[in-house]
């Protein structure tokens, strides 16, 4: 059986798990004078924001190996990478520094400038300082991530290309395994000097687990892996809804379990499940509300909302009369109507920014030089985080 081209319904999962990202968001500068629906959204999640983020950076490995490396040159497959990031990145980057700038408000306390060189490089977070990686626009530590992505992915692809189709689901099991192990890896590490919105956490621990781009690329892998079973006729697992109530059993049990071990991890496996599921329904011509239209067109924006939809969050707050600490709290229904107001204020900049300066980039600096522009394969644009 030949395979699509394209996926459609992997494009609106990403427009849904940008969702999660930017509630998790909107939940972290609490908008709500009262204090149960403040702690009832947040509680939740703060463990679903970093499970999208996980979703992904697999959706860019299995996009990636989906599109593979049509001409066979890195130096071709790098070069788009890199114009694909910072098409957004560099305009975006820029506006961030303007406002801490204007503001004299650092991002994360100490100067202004504080990060501003190693998030315009995309390095910040290989630095354990959370200066750094929150620094500017706090989102791009994943695009930092992602560049590692990117530099290893020829390598990768090319390796997983000839490990036997018998041994996927096995390599499936090993690096499932392997991130789940992390954080209890993470507890080996020196516990001073904890975070300063969470004083039981240390910051050498987060930085470790959650920025470290060594550790995701762990999830990355799973993407390819997820994509080598499904392009090799290999996969066996559960339907899309199975590996959805399952996700949400897991998800359930792991606030049974210490906070410490961070306990959402054991989704990661189920995370990779789904997203083989939805692509081999996909695969199979099966329609879902996920492959529509609409939610292609969302998806196709999810990297310029991603960008740009903290700063929206942020600065909305701040200019809405909060002090420095974006701390001003609202009735109920001012709170959703301004929560409601940042989403529709996002998604109008990612649109403005998608169509007038991404697409412009791409078409001028991204097209490859010596395949046909007509070339569907060499149109792929896989996302991640950078893209979501």
């Amino acid at each position: 059986m030949s395979l699509p081209k394209t996926l459609p319904a992997l494009g609106g999962m990403r427009f849904v798990a940008a969702i999660l990202v930017f509630t998790s968001h909107i939940a972290s500068q609490p908008f709500f004078r009262n204090t149960d629906i403040n702690s009832t959204l947040q509680m939740p999640m703060d463990r679903l924001g970093p499970l999208a983020v996980t979703f992904f950076f697999m959706l860019s490995g299995f996009v990636l190996t989906w599109a593979g490396i049509p001409d066979k040159s890195r130096t071709t497959f790098w070069r788009r990478r890199a114009v694909r990031v910072y098409s957004l990145h560099l305009p975006v980057f820029l506006l961030a520094l303007v406002l801490v700038v204007w503001l004299q408000e650092p991002t994360m306390g100490r100067s202004v400038w504080d990060g501003a060189l190693s998030n315009l490089f995309l390095v910040q977070s290989w630095i354990p300082d959370y200066h750094e990686y929150g620094s500017i626009n706090p989102v791009a530590w994943s695009l930092s991530c992602e560049m590692l992505f990117y530099a290893t992915f020829p390598f990768l692809f090319a390796f997983f290309s000839r490990v036997r189709e018998d041994l996927l689901w096995r390599w499936v099991i090993g690096v499932s395994v392997a991130a789940m192990a992390i954080p209890s890896i993470g507890l080996l590490l020196p516990a001073h000097s904890p975070l300063p919105w969470d004083p039981e956490m240390p910051e050498l621990r987060y930085w470790f687990i959650s920025m470290f781009p060594p550790v995701r690329l762990l999830e990355f892998v799973l993407g390819i892996l997820m994509a080598q079973i499904v392009m090799r006729g290999r996969w066996a697992g559960p339907k899309p809804l199975v590996c959805v109530a399952l996700f949400a059993g897991t998800f359930a049990v792991s606030f049974l379990l210490p906070a410490r071990l961070w306990p959402g991890v054991l989704t990661i496996p189920l995370i990779a499940l789904l997203l083989g599921s939805v692509a081999a329904r996909d695969v199979r011509g099966t329609g879902s509300w996920l492959g529509t239209r609409a939610m292609v067109r969302l998806g196709e924006l999810t990297f310029a909302f991603y960008v740009i939809h903290y700063l929206v969050i942020q600065y909305g707050h701040r200019f809405l009369g909060g002090d420095q600490g974006y701390y001003r709290q609202w009735d109920t229904p001012a709170a959703v109507g301004l929560t409601v107001l940042a989403f529709a204020v996002g998604l109008g900049l990612a649109a403005l920014l998608h169509f007038y300066v991404e697409k412009p980039v791409m078409r001028t600096f991204g097209r490859p030089r010596r395949a046909p522009v007509t070339d569907p394969a060499t149109q792929a644009d896989p996302v991640g985080p950078a893209k979501s």
